[in-house]
């Protein structure tokens, strides 16, 4: 049974199939050359005769009818020389049979017996015909041969006859030889297919089958793949995307690491905190008021984490999924700006400027945009330098409209930028993925996922030390009359 398994699987192979065909191309080839050179021969020949018979009398009765009789005579020694033929022209007023035909070229020593041959029922023949050309086969010492009869003028005013005796080589013994030359070459050109095709099918699949065996190490885990070179274009390319698809893998691979570690580090230390807060209030500091509600604070500060933390991850995998419902609809961005910017007014540490020009209308979803600019501005405070954030909206001409959110904090280096919207990716030059250093490290990804579906333009221009200005930029809409409630 494992036997009869590995052999389908054998005769399924790519190699196999590339031997296969190369090899049945080959035969067929052959097959064909054997069709045309042996099979087909007589009647080839036979045709090409007969078509030789057809133009030469044709060449002579235009000579005839344009030229005089010397001319013609010209015309019929040179065809009858070239072309080894009888050519025999009779002229009516010398009678059938009588042996003065005239311009007779005797290249087969058998112009006399067709003479003979040529009498009133053949004329008659003639005369009566369509095309006023007519073939007569003949058998004279059972060699293979035929007449061609033909005549000048028309049937009412003939001025001359035209036969055209041809011999036809028997093709037997040419036959016979192309045979034996064809299946000694074939025996040897099938040799050399079988050998050249099995060669050919291994140089093509061994890079397929390297490119297969890179492939098995993925699905182990295993992602730093050997990178292959190979001189075929689309075996190069698939080896490119290869290599590629392992480094992408890997570095996903990293991040989901790095994500289930720093989403267990922010749910067991705020569970670590309530527990023994809890403890502490029921050992403690129960019958204390004072130190019972600085215990509950921490607590419920420990429960707001955690409860912000879920549901940036929620918010995350929806936005990523695709399963929430844009509610798309004109909306004053300005007036959802100074709301945003309000809720930060309570700070004590980080001061948010806010420049914007009135009424700028955009399509968007409330709920999810309002979200995303909410967390440019918080980023923006966590790594803002001197305690200042700086909030713009302006239009752009093409009525396009701005918005950008920047700080002056410690900037991100350029190879860094790519990544600063992948999750947990905190801007660090000695390690590349960690937590942020404050909120849930989503932030970004949030931001991401919400200006993608609504086809903003987005980006950040950052220089290191000077700090960095997210901005995002989309079309403006003329309307008068714009919702202004922001959705929390």
């Amino acid at each position: 049974m494992k036997f009869k398994e590995e052999t389908l699987k054998s005769f399924g192979s790519f190699r196999f199939r590339i031997w296969f065909v190369l090899l049945g191309f080959t035969i067929i080839i052959l097959l064909f050359l054997y069709i045309s050179q042996v099979i087909l021969l007589p009647a080839i020949y036979e045709y090409s005769k007969t078509q030789e018979s057809i133009s030469t009398a044709l060449e002579i009765k235009k000579t005839w009818i344009e030229s005089d009789l010397s001319t013609v005579k010209s015309v019929v020694d040179a065809n009858a020389n070239k072309r080894q033929m009888d050519i025999l022209i009779h002229i009516p007023s010398s009678g059938f049979g009588s042996p003065t035909f005239t311009y007779s070229r005797d290249s087969t020593g058998s112009s006399a017996s067709i003479n003979r041959r040529i009498s009133d029922v053949i004329v008659e023949e003639l005369l009566a015909s369509k095309t006023g050309m007519l073939f007569f086969p003949i058998d004279e010492d059972e060699r293979q041969s035929f007449l061609l009869g033909t005549y000048v003028g028309s049937p009412e005013n003939i001025l001359g006859y035209i036969f055209i005796y041809t011999y036809l080589e028997p093709p037997g013994t040419t036959t016979e030889i192309l045979k034996n030359i064809f299946f000694t070459s074939s025996a040897v050109l099938i040799m050399l297919g079988f050998i050249v095709s099995f060669f050919v099918s291994i140089q093509v699949s061994m890079p397929l089958i390297k490119i297969s065996k890179s492939a098995k190490k993925l699905i182990t885990g295993e992602f730093n793949v050997t990178p292959h070179r190979y001189d075929y274009t689309e075996i190069k390319l698939l080896t490119e995307n290869l290599n590629m698809a392992s480094a992408e893998i890997a570095r996903t691979e990293t991040l989901r690491k790095d994500l289930l570690a720093n989403v267990s580090h922010d749910l067991r230390t705020p569970l670590t905190m309530i527990k023994a807060y809890a403890e502490m209030i029921r050992d403690l500091s129960g019958d204390s008021p004072e130190k019972r509600e600085k215990h509950l604070q921490v607590i419920i500060d420990e429960t707001d984490r955690l409860t912000l933390l879920v549901s940036d991850i929620l918010n995350l995998s929806k936005l990523q999924s695709g399963v929430i419902e844009m509610d798309m609809k004109p909306i004053n961005l300005s007036s959802h700006l100074k709301e945003i910017v309000s809720r930060f007014s309570m700070l004590e540490k980080t001061e948010v400027n806010l420049e914007l020009q009135e009424n700028i209308h955009i399509n968007a979803d409330n709920k999810q945009l309002g979200q995303a600019v909410y967390n440019l501005i918080t980023n923006a405070i966590n790594y803002s330098g001197d305690d200042k954030v700086n909030v713009r909206l302006y239009t752009l001409k093409g009525g396009r409209v701005r918005f950008e959110v920047s700080d002056n904090g410690i900037g991100i280096p350029k190879e860094q930028i790519p990544y600063i919207w992948e999750r947990y990716y905190k801007v660090d030059r000695s390690e590349n993925y960690k937590r942020a250093v404050k909120g849930t490290g989503l932030g970004l990804s949030i931001v991401k996922g919400v200006f993608e579906r609504h086809g903003f333009e987005y980006g950040v221009d950052s220089e290191v030390g000077k700090g960095s200005t997210f901005w995002f930029e989309c079309a403006a809409v003329k309307i008068k009359d714009a919702e202004t409630d922001l959705q929390n």
